[in-house]
């Protein structure tokens, strides 16, 4: 559990300093509130779980962990789907963020410390969030829980992989159908002049086909590295804790005084703030040796989160260098994917009860290569090994970010 422990701070440490940056008093207010309500929901999920665990379990809803096949670990039901729990709270979450965003967060705390009087509701609570702004972020809370419902489907169902690259085309209608941002990209400077193009080119529908795109990778990138006590919650908690360093420091910079683009950051703050904290209460259970499967419920969602954050946020090619292990996994899964090598249900490493020590097989995957560069190991340090990889891609895209800042666009 100390590993567990030193992820938790390497995730929120980094993002406490940018937060008290911030100069403008509204944005850390309601980002200090929303942090609040983060903590209440890590608690909630914490406190859920054991109650869904017995459920799932009493549903037939569980498995058993392959990676200690021949052991008696390998032998106990495990509750499956338990990315429930952590789902139905972030949504709970971020629909109570909706009414700190539409109403100005230190008038909140002005009407409470009067007394939160009910007649002085009214009087007490300033407007702060346009009708458009809210336009979007319910279309994103529609999404997000259409991928909720339709990854616990795919638990209960067992939907066939070829049905599954279409469930985030399903489930990204309502987002698709209310976006009303921009459909151009601000092009490379080294591609102006080399290809003549404009420094903002519009694409229109083709910037639609993009978010599908890039809804189908997030939504199965995370489904398909996985198989480990712990990475699938893991690779979340810190890909969700990089996107919220990086709205907090946009806002604490030059970025925090555009409307436009600071509203872009606080609505992607909004939905990782909690994705972070209920994925941490999840993973509490989920780590080594795992108490709990998280399931598609939760892979589906997450992912999900994660490309309306980037899509919303208006920062999706900076999302993607966070997906670098993601994308690596991908690409060298592709073989398998499209049946051109022989692709098992499970492609997962091989167990030896002898030494308990995973060996990797002829699947390809970022796991299975990690054993092969690396070496056999525990499962326990598999998890670790792509998990500070993961912590070091976005470090590397942190800094490649601003090393290009000027120079890039």
């Amino acid at each position: 559990m100390r590993y567990l422990t030193l992820i938790a701070l390497l995730g929120f440490a980094p993002c406490v300093v940018p937060l008290f940056c911030i100069e403008d008093d509204r944005t850390r207010w309601s980002l200090l509130i929303s942090a609040f309500v983060s903590f209440l929901g890590f608690l909630a999920t914490k406190a859920v779980i054991p109650t869904v665990k017995a459920y799932t379990l009493k549903a037939g809803l569980f498995g058993l962990d392959i990676n200690k096949r021949g052991s008696e670990a390998g032998e106990k039901k495990i509750p499956e789907s338990l990315g429930l729990a952590s789902g139905v709270v972030f949504l709970v979450c971020i629909v109570l963020f909706q009414q700190l965003h539409h109403h100005d967060a230190a008038s909140v705390v002005s009407w409470v410390s009067n007394g939160g009087r009910y007649a002085d509701i009214k009087g007490g609570l300033q407007q702060g969030a346009d009708d458009a702004w809210l336009v979007d972020y319910n279309a994103a809370l529609a999404t997000i829980c259409f991928m909720l419902f339709l990854g616990f489907a795919d638990d209960v169902l067992d939907i066939p992989w070829r049905v599954k690259l279409v469930l985030p085309c399903i489930a990204s209608l309502p987002l698709l159908i209310a976006y009303g941002g921009g459909t151009g990209i601000v092009v490379p400077k080294p591609l102006r002049g080399l290809a003549g193009l404009p420094a903002y080119l519009e694409l229109g529908l083709l910037y639609k086909a993009y978010m599908v795109m890039l809804v189908i990778f997030c939504s199965n990138s995370i489904n398909i590295l996985a198989g480990v006590n712990g990475l699938e919650a893991g690779q979340t908690f810190i890909v969700s804790c990089a996107v919220l360093f990086h709205n907090l420091y946009e806002l604490s910079g030059a970025a925090g005084t555009i409307p436009a683009v600071r509203d872009g950051h606080l609505f992607s703050a909004y939905l990782m703030m909690p994705l972070a904290a209920t994925t941490l209460a999840l993973l509490l259970f989920n780590w080594y040796p795992s108490q709990v499967f998280v399931g598609d419920t939760f892979t589906y969602f997450a992912g999900m989160a994660l490309a309306v954050a980037g899509i919303l946020g208006h920062f999706s090619e900076t999302l993607l260098f966070f997906f670098i292990p993601q994308l690596i996994n991908f690409v060298y899964s592709l073989p398998q994917l499209f049946k051109i090598v022989p692709c098992p249900r499970h492609r997962l490493p091989r167990y030896d009860p002898a030494t308990g020590l995973l060996h990797p097989t002829p699947n390809l995957n970022l796991v299975n290569l990690v054993l092969r560069l690396m070496g056999p190991c525990t499962e326990l340090w598999l998890c670790m090994r792509i998990l500070i990889f993961q912590i070091a891609c976005c470090v590397a895209a942190f800094g490649a970010r601003r090393l290009l800042t000027g120079i890039y666009k």
